[in-house]
């Protein structure tokens, strides 16, 4: 069974039988170009691209709070998605994440990340509920994101909107967070000319799932934090892991 590594705090990538250079959406997507596979796969590119996004609630203050991170994401591939499972049953993407604390408890934010040949841009807000200033009190913050998914043979983009809460805890800060992922997702027209004659053109997709996911924040040097966590997306496990210096 894989094992994930992340691999100089950047990524999450599967080692396995699979070279780690190899495209899958690229490899398979000429022979699965259909409406079932299309849907799977744009629920797994929407829980790559919402997972990550989140690992505290807690809203940065102004005018110094700032929170710069890479993040990986990695999910158990749904069952019916042919083209990503074609090559393995997992796989992971990497996120590097920045948060600006702006006044009124609002938060911008700015990520990108790499997923094989694909590209990954996006942002959003963030907006503090609840910012307690005692310790043991919990922080509750609510975000939406907007990412855009750049490949070869698919375009997609996913809106995400995800609701935290978190403790703070000497050296350990816990968080619950959910999200809910709305991804629209295009091949491209390489990917119809790639696919066998008789494929209908203008296949596209349409979906919307849910995140569950808890874990930690370890803090032990100052400034830094390691995040570790683990859920749910779409029914299919979910792993994170963070490493990043907030002020």
């Amino acid at each position: 069974m894989k094992k994930w590594t992340l691999l100089t705090g950047l990524m999450l990538i599967g080692v396995g039988s699979r070279p780690i250079w190899a495209d899958a959406i690229g490899n398979n997507i000429s022979s699965h170009l259909n409406q079932t596979a299309l849907d799977a796969l744009a629920k797994d590119i929407g829980s790559l691209m919402g997972g990550g996004s989140f690992h505290e609630g807690k809203a940065l203050g102004f005018p110094l709070g700032i929170d710069i991170g890479v993040h990986g994401v990695g999910v158990e591939l749904q069952d019916k998605d042919a083209i990503l499972r074609d090559d393995d049953s997992r796989m992971g993407a990497g996120w590097l994440q920045a948060e600006i604390g702006l006044p009124a408890k609002i938060n911008v934010i700015a990520r990108g990340g790499k997923f094989e040949d694909a590209k990954m841009f996006g942002g959003g807000l963030r907006i503090g509920l609840f910012t307690p200033s005692a310790p043991l009190m919990p922080a509750v913050s609510v975000t939406a994101l907007y990412d855009t998914f750049k490949h070869d043979y698919v375009d997609a983009n996913t809106l995400t909107a995800n609701a935290v809460i978190s403790v703070d805890v000497p050296f350990i800060h816990p968080y619950l967070g959910f999200g809910w992922d709305r991804t629209d997702l295009d091949p491209t027209d390489r990917a119809f000319n790639a696919a066998p004659a008789g494929t209908p053109r203008g296949m596209d997709s349409s979906v919307s799932g849910y995140r569950g996911e808890i874990g930690v924040n370890i803090s032990v040097i100052p400034f830094t934090y390691l995040s570790l966590g683990i859920g749910s997306a779409n029914s299919k496990t979910l792993y994170h892991a963070g490493l990043g210096a907030k002020f």
